[in-house]
């Protein structure tokens, strides 16, 4: 007896060994999209420990701006990185850190995420992040606006054109006595969805990647979004010398139409007094959004790399990435025939139209943000447009600029 017991004690006290060191306290490093995120994180976190005693989490929460700067000091330290990061993107100072998760999950890991958004997870034959959302750049239609001046609005299934659209909200916001015909977000990645609606982008679709812009092509598309910033929207915003927000604009119903990113829809469904709809955004010679969004990387380093990978397969799982993405209104990067349900019937419609536009996007309009040299090109572009909205340079001037970002882009990012 006394012997079965010291067995029992043994064995009881080997499993307890063995318990302890399969135990687990995961780094993660993230950035809020949402003021809500971080609770919604937290609670799927807490579940996930509930399911997995022996897993814990340590979850750091760090500004946006200074994610990048993390993983530099990182890679030059060779040490201190988290086992898991939110980032919207994987510069080439982190690569060789990155878990390759088809080694994981199969070759054919990325094929079950909307493809513009994993194409840019792709490094060779690799998988070196899991995409967790995207979002899509389109137009905000002031519908109230529309009744008051007597025009009917677009045909939601059809859309008009840019040379239909732009007369029309000159009528509405005149027939309405709405202040502004449209309001555009002052990005570069906002402006840029102008330029491939008309087909021009900026890098070749493949490797080996260049510049593949058509510079008068380009600066025309450039020329008639300059007339756009001095005929219909307030003077000033592109250039930085009004202090007027197109968000506080729209929402303050001063707006009849706003160009901005699908994450806004919950603030304009609390705050907006008015009825609104989505588009279609208007097309140029073909229609066009523009994919954002955020990834999950894990770093080779973590001491626990099998649980790590199984975390980031969990949490980008279809069911959990939409628990997580539908309270901070983001589109989850999973794909999937059904409609995503958010807090309200306008959004959910708002949200899948917009999502509908990215899916049909032209494949340039994902790959220009993918490529890994467009983190150097968007403060550039930003700059070449406002001088050129503000005629100190010629629309062929500002491409120049442009496509030279480009070119140094490539460079800095090999």
């Amino acid at each position: 007896m006394k012997k079965r017991f010291a067995i029992a004690i043994l064995t009881g006290a080997i499993a307890l060994v063995c318990s302890s060191l399969q135990a687990a306290e995961l780094t993660i490093m993230w950035y809020e999209t949402d003021k809500n995120e971080s609770t919604v994180l937290k609670e799927l976190l807490s579940e996930y420990t509930q399911q997995h005693p022996e897993t814990t989490f340590n979850l750091q929460l760090v500004p946006y701006d200074n994610v990048i700067q993390k993983f530099r000091q990182y890679a030059a330290s060779g040490s201190g990185m988290p086992d898991i990061s939110k980032t919207s993107s994987m510069e080439a100072v982190i690569r060789p850190y990155l878990v390759d998760f088809n080694q994981y999950f199969g070759k054919d890991y990325l094929d079950h995420y909307i493809k513009g958004w994993a194409d840019g997870a792709r490094l060779g034959d690799k998988a070196i992040a899991a995409p967790l959302y995207v979002t899509a750049t389109g137009l905000l239609l002031n519908t109230d606006a529309f009744k008051k001046a007597g025009v009917a609005l677009p045909d939601v299934n059809k859309g008009w054109t840019w040379e239909e659209f732009l007369p029309k909200i000159k009528e509405v916001s005149q027939k309405s006595g709405t202040r502004y015909p449209l309001v555009w977000d002052v990005s570069a990645s906002r402006w840029i969805i102008h330029e491939y609606q008309y087909g021009n982008y900026l890098f070749s679709t493949e490797p080996p990647y260049k510049v593949v812009m058509d510079k008068q092509k380009a600066a025309d598309t450039l020329a008639s979004f300059v007339n756009i910033a001095d005929e219909y929207m307030p003077q000033g915003q592109w250039s930085g010398a009004s202090s007027d927000n197109p968000k506080e604009l729209f929402i303050g119903g001063q707006a009849v139409a706003w160009m901005t990113g699908s994450w806004q829809l919950s603030s304009v469904a609390q705050r907006a007094k008015f009825d609104w709809r989505a588009g279609y955004t208007p097309k140029g010679t073909t229609r066009s959004s523009v994919y954002g969004g955020e990834y999950v990387v894990a770093f080779n380093t973590s001491k626990h790399l099998d649980e790590t990978t199984r975390v980031v397969q969990w949490l980008t799982s279809p069911l959990i990435l939409q628990r997580l993405a539908v309270p901070v209104g983001m589109i989850p990067a999973t794909l999937s025939d059904k409609p995503v349900k958010y807090n309200t019937v306008k959004i959910s419609q708002a949200m899948e139209l917009m999502q509908h536009e990215l899916v049909d996007s032209p494949t340039y309009a994902a790959t220009d943000q993918a490529n890994q040299a467009m983190q150097f090109v968007w403060a550039p572009i930003k700059d070449a447009v406002m001088q050129a909205v503000t005629h100190q340079i010629t629309p062929e001037q500002a491409i120049d600029k442009i496509m030279k970002a480009g070119r140094d882009g490539l460079e800095a990012a090999k």
